[in-house]
C-alpha cells in the first residue's frame, strides 16, 4: 500500500499546533482539508488519533504513539527545509530567455553586482514557462501582457521593432527608402512567422508576393542571420544593441514600430516582497529603461 507523505505530515502539523484551524493556516489549506485528511489517516490505522470536543482536539493513546514515531523523521525534514529557506534568502534564481539575457540583462546585472556585491543571483536561461508555484525559482522574466494567475508582475521595459540589416546586403540590393522597398529582399520572419506580415498590413502594403528566408527558433538566432546578411529582419531594439553599435548591423528603414508587449519581472507576492528580491526589481525597472 502506498504511503500517503502528505496526510501523515498533516497528522505531524495539527499534533504540534494542538487546532486544525492553527494547522490549515501553516500549510495553507482549509479546515475541511486538514478534516480529509486526518479522517483519512484515522480510517487506515482503524483507530482514532485525535478526541475531539467543544475545546478542541487532544491526541488520543495511539495518536501519541503515532507521533513519537513521526514526529522525529518530520522534524529533520522541516529543519533540512529551514535551511535551504535561509540559504535562498541570500540569493535570487532567475528564469530568463536566452536571447533576452545576452542582450539586456547580463550587462544590467553586471552593474547590479557592482553596486551589491554580496547578492548571489544565479540566471537560468530557457524558453520554456517555469512554474514560480512549485519550482525553485525566484524571479522569472516574462515577454507578454504581464497577466499570470496567482503571480505579481512588475514592468521592466518596452521595446520597439525596428528594421536591421547588415550593410553588406544594403550595399548588394540597394538602400530602402519606403517599408514597399522591403519586397526587393528576402525577409526573415520571427519564432511565430507572424512579424512581417503585421508590419505590412499597418503600413498598408500588399505583401502576398514577399519572399521569406530561413525561420529559426529564437531571435538571438535571428540577429545572427541578419548579421550574416541572409535577409531582412524585424526585431526587438534590445535585441540589436550591440549589433547597431559594432556596426555588424544597420537600420534599413528610419522607421520604429512599438510592440504592444513588455517584459516583465514575475514572482510570487511573497517572493517580490523579499527585500533583495524588492531591490532587483527596482533595479532592473530603472536601468532597462
Amino acid at each position: 500500500m502506498a504511503i500517503r507523505i502528505q496526510d501523515y505530515y498533516t497528522f505531524h502539523v495539527v499534533a504540534r499546533c494542538g487546532a486544525m484551524q492553527d494547522a490549515a493556516h501553516e500549510l495553507g489549506v482549509t479546515p475541511g482539508a486538514i478534516s480529509q485528511r486526518i479522517r483519512a489517516i484515522e480510517e487506515r490505522h482503524g483507530q482514532r488519533l485525535f478526541t475531539r470536543s467543544k475545546n478542541g482536539i487532544a491526541l488520543t493513546v495511539a495518536g501519541q504513539a503515532l507521533k513519537s514515531e513521526v514526529s522525529a523523521a518530520f522534524a529533520v525534514i522541516e529543519t533540512a527545509h529551514d535551511k535551504h529557506i535561509t540559504n535562498r534568502h541570500g540569493a535570487i534564481r532567475i528564469s530568463v530567455s536566452a536571447t533576452f539575457a545576452h542582450s539586456a540583462l547580463v550587462s544590467s546585472l553586471g552593474r547590479f553586482s557592482d553596486l551589491h556585491p554580496t547578492t548571489k543571483i544565479s540566471v537560468e536561461t530557457e524558453d520554456r514557462l517555469v512554474d514560480l508555484k512549485s519550482e525553485p525559482v525566484d524571479l522569472a522574466i516574462r515577454h507578454g501582457l504581464g497577466n499570470y494567475a496567482g503571480l505579481v508582475s512588475e514592468w521592466l521595459c518596452s521595446p520597439v521593432l525596428i528594421l536591421v540589416a547588415s550593410p553588406t546586403l544594403l550595399e548588394k540590393y540597394g538602400t530602402l527608402d519606403h517599408p514597399t522597398d522591403c519586397l526587393r529582399y528576402k525577409l526573415l520572419p520571427d519564432s511565430t512567422g507572424k512579424d512581417w506580415s503585421i508590419w505590412f498590413e499597418a503600413q498598408g502594403i500588399d505583401a502576398s508576393q514577399a519572399a521569406y528566408g530561413t525561420q529559426y527558433g529564437n531571435d538571438f538566432l535571428t540577429v545572427k542571420a541578419a548579421v550574416e546578411g541572409q535577409g531582412l529582419a524585424l526585431l526587438n531594439d534590445i535585441y540589436v544593441k550591440e549589433s547597431l553599435a559594432s556596426g555588424h548591423l544597420v537600420r534599413a528603414l528610419d522607421s520604429a514600430w512599438p510592440t504592444a508587449f513588455a517584459y516583465y519581472a514575475v514572482a510570487l507576492k511573497e517572493v517580490l516582497e523579499r527585500p533583495l528580491v524588492l531591490t532587483l526589481v527596482d533595479w532592473l525597472k530603472k536601468d532597462l529603461r
